[in-house]
């Protein structure tokens, strides 16, 4: 590739969100699909040391207040997370929930049982979880961030995990990005179907 080629290939990774929230901003009624509709989620896995980092970000019309409801309503999430098996709150705090989770996710001939006991903060727009049972990951944090932009309630979502259970990084790598892109479809699904009952 020429040297220009190279650059532009640069610059082009390193805009990609930007050129993401920004179409979906200037597109909402310009004719664009709609974002929480046809907008695919921007969803990106990194592995270093064993180590695995998840990094997505997507754009809904709903209220931030509607994103929140459906992220914190934890003992619903089997009811639109199919390959949820068990999700219930076993303590509330003044600040979150400690949630119980277990989970099966297939991959091609891969077949895993995930078991969590989440510490979740709950902080306005912000959520956090911290795995503290150790079963399935030796570590296993995240959150979520929700802001509001002009029309749309934008999503940025983090994970950090390191699993106890040996598995080839290429076909783990495959396995989250499809899980976090499948999670976050339902997601945006259900804050859709939550927000057009009340209407």
């Amino acid at each position: 590739m020429a040297p220009q080629g190279r650059h532009i290939a640069a610059t082009g990774r390193s805009r990609a969100r930007w050129l993401f929230l920004c179409a979906a901003l200037v597109g909402l009624f310009g004719g664009m699909p709609k974002a929480s509709e046809e907008a695919e989620p921007m969803v990106t896995v990194t592995e270093s040391k064993g180590v695995y980092k998840v990094t997505a970000a997507f754009a809904v019309m709903e209220s931030p207040q509607s994103v929140i409801a459906v992220l914190t309503d934890y003992d619903r999430i089997p009811k639109f997370m199919p390959d949820v098996q068990v999700s219930r709150v076993i303590e509330r705090t003044p600040t979150g929930a400690v949630v119980e989770q277990r989970a099966v996710s297939r991959f091609m001939m891969f077949s895993r049982a995930v078991h969590l006991v989440l510490d979740v903060q709950e902080n306005g727009s912000a959520i956090r979880f911290r795995d503290r049972s150790g079963t399935s990951f030796s570590s296993y944090q995240g959150g979520w961030t929700i802001s509001h932009h002009d029309s749309l309630t934008i999503v940025d979502y983090q994970l950090t995990a390191k699993p106890t259970f040996e598995v080839p990084a290429f076909v783990l790598k495959r396995l989250l990005k499809r899980d976090s892109t499948l999670f976050i479809d339902r997601i945006r699904a259900e804050i859709a179907l939550r927000e057009n009952r009340q209407r």
